[in-house]
């Protein structure tokens, strides 16, 4: 369907002196427009629905976002997994000083969310056996009871989830759209143990999953929707936490060498180029296992990851220059910590060791943040994501 044809068949029938919107006014307009009613626009007719979904709006809708701080914040979630996927506003957090009032976490629908864990199903049971019906009411609550959905990583309003073993998804919460990732070819090391990484190629759009594991490298290609593997991990395969996103590249800490040779290192993998780029870790570092990347405000972080208690982590303030890594130093303890990001205030939003906290990193307070309908008692993982209009499905080729 052409421009044209969209513009006029939104023109109102029989009222010519209305004058009709440029498409490029329309979109302008609607680019401003909150997801939430964007998604409910495109049941209005068959060329709202065409507008909405285009792949243009989608990007016009992505810019101003990133480029406006107001509809960023806007339009910024928290994304938490506990057995379950729930959306956090974050506008609300640390907002106006209002830290009495606790936060409401939203239950997302997502790909295999009602997927029975399957644990009856190791018991033959049949349904006139007395112990049979005595078990099925013990094993009632562990066949419903959901997954944990791994978040894998996120950029520009998709989240790279596996919802269920072996099994990948792209995802949109604003939108509920998702497309299931292809499994590995058989052509590709298949065995041991993975870890993914997520994130957009700028240069080439696309969107692309990163897979380390059996000491190779490869890469999903949206836009191809398929594997390749492009390399062997030129370093030590004993990485285990996702990769951290940052400017282009997918980051991990790792190492290479032996006894006094042995060197740590930042491996950054570009997902333009699909090669791999070093940077010094800080000097602290001594073994790579014990460590893990985060980002901050748009800065590199090194976290303690060994099991035990620490108040400090560093900031690279300059990125790529191993020379600019800040030591800083907490007023509490973690033994495992994941920086999310800054709120309206200038807190920094932290995971800590099972639960959300907001930090005040010039007067070193921090407070503790309840969120309603999470179960606590179980933990929860936490990464962060935009409103967008991007879809899974509008990049193939093929």
């Amino acid at each position: 369907m052409t421009k044209e044809s969209i513009v006029q068949q939104l023109s109102p029938v029989g009222e010519e002196e209305i004058p009709v919107l440029p498409i490029e006014i329309m979109v302008e307009i609607l680019s401003r427009l909150p997801i939430k009613a964007l998604c409910k626009f495109r049941c209005v007719s068959k060329p709202w629905l065409s507008l909405i979904s285009d792949p243009l709006l989608a990007k016009s809708h992505l810019k101003k976002t990133i480029r406006n701080d107001l509809l960023y914040y806007q339009r910024k979630r928290v994304i938490i997994s506990s057995y379950n996927l729930y959306s956090l506003e974050y506008e609300s957090i640390g907002k106006d000083g209002r830290f009495d009032e606790n936060l409401v976490a939203l239950e997302l629908d997502y790909p295999l969310k009602d997927k029975p864990n399957g644990l009856a199903e190791f018991l033959p049971l049949k349904e006139d056996d007395e112990f049979a019906v005595i078990m099925n009411q013990d094993l009632q609550f562990c066949e419903i009871e959901r997954n944990w959905v791994d978040i894998l990583g996120s950029c520009n309003g998709l989240v790279c989830i596996s919802p269920y073993e072996d099994t990948l998804y792209l995802f949109n919460p604003s939108t509920r759209e998702s497309r299931r990732i292809p499994d590995t070819p058989s052509g590709l090391p298949a065995n041991g143990y993975c870890v993914f990484g997520f994130g957009f190629d700028f240069v080439n759009d696309d969107y692309k999953v990163v897979r380390l594991g059996c000491g190779t490298v490869s890469v999903y290609s949206l836009r191809t929707d398929s594997w390749r593997m492009v390399c062997h991990f030129p370093y030590y395969d004993n990485v285990r936490k996702s990769g951290v996103l940052l400017n282009g590249a997918i980051h991990w800490m790792t190492c290479y060498g032996d006894g006094a040779d042995l060197k740590c290192v930042v491996a950054a993998f570009s997902l333009e180029k699909e090669v791999f780029l070093e940077m010094l870790a800080p000097n602290i570092v001594k073994y790579s296992f014990e460590f893990v990347l985060g980002v901050l405000n748009g800065c590199l972080c090194v976290l303690h990851n060994h099991h035990q208690m620490h108040d400090d982590f560093w900031v690279m303030t300059e990125y790529g220059v191993g020379e600019s890594w800040t030591k800083l130093t907490l007023s509490l303890s973690y033994n495992c910590m994941k920086p999310l990001c800054l709120v309206q205030n200038g807190e920094a939003l932290l995971q800590v060791d099972g639960k959300l906290l907001l930090y005040n990193l010039e007067n070193d307070s921090y407070r503790y943040l309840v969120v309603d309908g999470i179960p606590a008692e179980d933990g929860f993982d936490a990464n962060t994501y935009l409103e967008t209009l991007v879809s899974p499905n509008s990049f193939c080729w093929t």
